[in-house]
């Protein structure tokens, strides 16, 4: 693909348009990576800025792929679902039984989530929004997601989310990390 000039934000240099996979920091979350996403590359200060489709759809998608996570959350994962739910410390730490400073210490990755916590934060998610239901029903993972929350292990293997941008939404694919 013949790359496009662009100038950088930053400092003003020149800049084109690659495509190339994006590891997704800006998430909150060091293991989501989006798929051939065009990226703006700037020559002099080599800063990238991907340009995401459908951001709502995507921040989404990483709630649903939570969700369905096959191991323990982790802290930042916690944080990620608490605010794309737009809910703040006290009234999460609230719907979960526990205190600011508990879910302050779980967040942080001070203290593990227990398996209970771990199965109401994913709940919660989906009760409070019905399109993270949806989109489940959608990408055919619905029964399996529910079915399997009896079943969820500790973190023994990092997991790599991998999302890809369709015309219909975003899709995920959860794999053990490299």
């Amino acid at each position: 693909m013949k790359a496009k000039q662009r100038v950088c934000r930053e400092c003003g240099g020149k800049a084109h348009v690659v495509r190339k996979d994006y590891r997704f920091i800006e998430s909150g979350l060091n293991n989501v990576f989006l798929k051939d996403i065009e990226i703006v590359v700037c020559a002099g200060c080599k800063g990238e800025s991907p340009r995401i489709p459908n951001h709502d759809d995507l921040m989404r998608t990483i709630a649903v792929a939570l969700v369905d996570k096959p191991y323990e959350l982790a802290g930042d994962e916690v944080r990620f679902l608490r605010k794309y739910l737009g809910e703040g410390s006290i009234s999460f730490a609230k719907m979960l039984g526990i205190d600011r400073s508990h879910l302050s210490r779980v967040e942080n990755g001070a203290m593990a989530i227990s398996r209970q916590t771990d199965r109401l934060v994913r709940t919660l998610a989906l009760v409070h929004d019905p399109t993270l239901v949806q989109k489940l029903k959608r990408l055919g993972r619905h029964d399996e997601v529910l079915r399997r929350l009896s079943e969820i292990g500790p973190d023994v293997n990092p997991i790599e989310m991998q999302l890809d941008h369709a015309e219909d939404g975003y899709t995920y694919d959860l794999r053990a990390a490299a």
